[in-house]
């Protein structure tokens, strides 16, 4: 099923105040942002995959810490991809080419990893390249693969249980995804820029629907509204409840849709931009 909204609804024009990471107690300088997320405490991480490092925020872009660097030992990174706090009571990174995935404390204490390029773990489940990860119920995690594109599922974040979204499957297949998340209703959203929409599965792997909104620049969700940005500064809200569009508005941000690395809606009036160098907010 392929859902494009793009002429279903007109938009509203929405006036924003945008404040800068650059702004706020120390400059950042990210040498190649790429991934953001929040935590159950409401402060925001930045995943720096040249500087291999995490950068902790609050929510007024006030510097709190910064944690990592180049490394194979645990703590450290090695070109990450992926930041994900949205368990609220950890942080997981996926950490690239150390084929491994690591979970933190909000503290930013190390506290385990998951390694599957050994020569004892089953093929079928093994991940070269993760990509994005989610945690949903507190220990099912769900992790990406690049190199082989799929999903694959662990329980309690390390034992293997099942794997979908692979190229056996013609319609619900991944081509190029880049970020995971999910609802409060068992349901996986993965934005794919090969197919340049958003793949909707359930917890058990089965295909849901596939969404299309334009050219589609980035993904978040908020309360189990999904919202999608389009390369026109357009946001499509997509209610998870209904399984259903419910509204649509259009954004005037300074940033140019190319250089958008994510996009995090924090609140019902606030959400942020990253780029490889700045982080911004913006409350409409």
């Amino acid at each position: 099923m392929i859902y494009n909204f793009k002429i279903l609804l007109s938009f509203i024009p929405v006036l924003l105040f945008s404040y800068s990471a650059e702004l706020r107690n120390e400059p950042i300088n990210f040498k190649n942002a790429i991934s953001m997320t929040t935590d159950g405490k409401g402060y925001i991480y930045v995943l720096d995959n040249e500087a291999n490092e995490i950068v902790k925020l609050s929510s007024d872009l006030t510097f709190v810490k910064r944690m990592g660097k180049k490394g194979w030992d645990y703590g450290e990174f090695d070109t990450p991809t992926y930041i994900d706090g949205s368990s609220g009571l950890d942080i997981y990174v996926c950490d690239g080419k150390n084929f491994r995935v690591q979970r933190f404390d909000l503290n930013l204490a190390f506290v385990s990893a998951l390694i599957t390029n050994t020569e004892t773990f089953d093929n079928n489940f093994k991940f070269n390249n993760p990509v994005a990860s989610v945690i949903m119920h507190s220990s099912e995690l769900y992790i990406i693969d690049g190199d082989n594109p799929r999903i694959i599922k662990y329980l309690d974040s390390q034992t293997p249980v099942l794997s979908f979204a692979g190229y056996q499957s013609v319609d619900a297949s991944l081509s190029k995804p880049v970020k995971i998340l999910k609802d409060s209703y068992n349901s996986l959203y993965v934005f794919d820029k090969g197919r340049n929409a958003v793949m909707v599965y359930d917890n058990f792997g089965n295909f849901i629907k596939s969404i299309k909104y334009g050219n589609v620049v980035s993904v978040s969700i908020y309360k189990d509204v999904l919202y999608i940005l389009n390369s026109d500064y357009e946001v499509v809200k997509y209610d998870a409840r209904k399984g259903a569009l419910s509204d649509k508005f259009s954004v005037l941000i300074s940033s140019n849709p190319e250089k958008i690395k994510d996009f995090l809606v924090y609140s019902s009036d606030k959400f942020f931009i990253l780029e490889k160098d700045n982080l911004n907010f913006y409350k409409y």
